[in-house]
């Protein structure tokens, strides 16, 4: 009888180790972080890793590297990739700085779930786009009798949402300024058309009432780089609150 038995154990292990295997989720790696970025930019990406035989008692591991025509500047690269690995976490915070110049990148991230009999790696491929940020800036007198005060600027090109920023404190006959960088990702040739929004009560919404204003301005991006002299300044009063808008379109001073 307890031959019986031991046999019957053997074959009870033997039957539940495939379906065990069989259990396991595949590896898969998300990663979460810019897809645009300046030259010479160093920016963070969230990688998160999950499935393979780290599930059970294993260990999860990352690297990354850059890959380009051009590397000058740019870290970590094949030869020294960066590298993290845990056994009791499955997500990582890494660090990439993309080339001094303009043009796209791959990050490459290679993500290994393992244990002590096998490992599984899997890669993912990010297309980051290096490319020079251009100035959004909407600049506020305020000309009435009372302080503008947190006013939010949206801004917007050809009529997609690009950022907003916000002005802390505009007292009676002071003038403040909200510039946002903005990386020109897909901006073809020919004519486009910059917005900016001032949103004094932040509900969200545009109210001539209670002196908010839309300012729109038109611009030309000729092929390559945007020539210097194609800037535009335009100025609206806005209603109640005595305020003065002027919205430009600028490249920052240093890439003139």
């Amino acid at each position: 009888m307890r031959r019986i038995l031991v046999v019957l154990a053997l074959l009870c292990t033997l039957l539940i180790q495939p379906n065990q295997a069989s259990a396991q989720n595949p590896v898969a790696v998300n990663v979460e972080g810019p897809g645009a970025l300046p030259p010479g930019q160093t920016a963070t990406y969230y990688v998160n890793i999950t499935g393979g035989p780290a599930e059970v008692n294993g260990t999860y591991s990352v690297k990354w590297w850059i890959e380009a025509g051009d590397t000058v500047g740019a870290s970590p690269l094949a030869g020294t990739p960066g590298s993290q690995s845990s056994s009791t976490n499955n997500s990582f915070l890494v660090n990439v700085t993309v080339p001094t110049h303009e043009g796209d990148v791959d990050l490459i991230f290679e993500a290994t779930s393992g244990n002590t009999t096998t490992n599984t790696t899997v890669k993912r491929t990010l297309v980051v786009h290096v490319l020079s940020p251009l100035v959004l800036t909407a600049a506020f007198a305020n000309n009435g009798g009372a302080a503008a005060v947190n006013t939010t600027v949206n801004f917007y090109v050809d009529g997609n949402f690009v950022g907003f920023k916000v002005i802390g404190n505009i007292n009676p006959g002071e003038r403040g300024t909200a510039a946002l960088n903005w990386i020109p990702v897909g901006l073809g040739p020919g004519q486009h058309t910059v917005r900016a929004e001032a949103d004094i009560n932040h509900d969200g919404k545009i109210e001539e009432s209670v002196g908010e204003v839309t300012a729109s301005e038109i611009f030309y991006k000729t092929g390559g780089e945007p020539p210097a002299g194609y800037l535009g300044v335009l100025a609206i009063v806005i209603g109640l609150v005595g305020i003065i808008i002027l919205l430009a379109y600028r490249r920052r001073a240093k890439n003139r």
